[in-house]
């Protein structure tokens, strides 16, 4: 596979900090490179759990595809504004390197960005 599957849930203890509104941002960036995502994928909180694929199809620029790396770090973020940049006391999850072609990652969003 050239992308990342998996699917986001929500740390049950954390339930009562997110309002279904709440943006949520699923993303891959290149293990090694670029800072920039190279795929992401936008959602709400009342669409939890997501099963999500990021792939070259959810790319941000068209030289900068997740087929063009083996390895990524996918993460989940809550974000009350519906800004792209974190925000300290946002909720996220994730964050470890994986192989592109993985198909069952789990992301559990479980901790606040300080």
């Amino acid at each position: 596979g050239s992308g990342v599957a998996g699917t986001v849930s929500l740390d049950d203890g954390l339930k009562s900090r997110v309002s279904p509104n709440d943006t949520i941002f699923i993303f891959a960036k290149a293990a090694k490179g670029p800072r920039m995502p190279l795929a992401v994928i936008k959602k709400q909180v009342k669409d939890l759990p997501i099963r999500f694929n990021l792939d070259d199809s959810k790319a941000m620029s068209a030289e900068l595809v997740i087929s063009k790396f083996s390895e990524v770090v996918v993460s989940a973020r809550i974000s009350k504004t519906g800004d792209a940049i974190a925000q300290t006391g946002d909720l996220k999850g994730g964050g470890s390197i994986i192989k592109v072609g993985t198909s069952d990652l789990q992301i559990i969003i479980d901790s606040a960005v300080p």
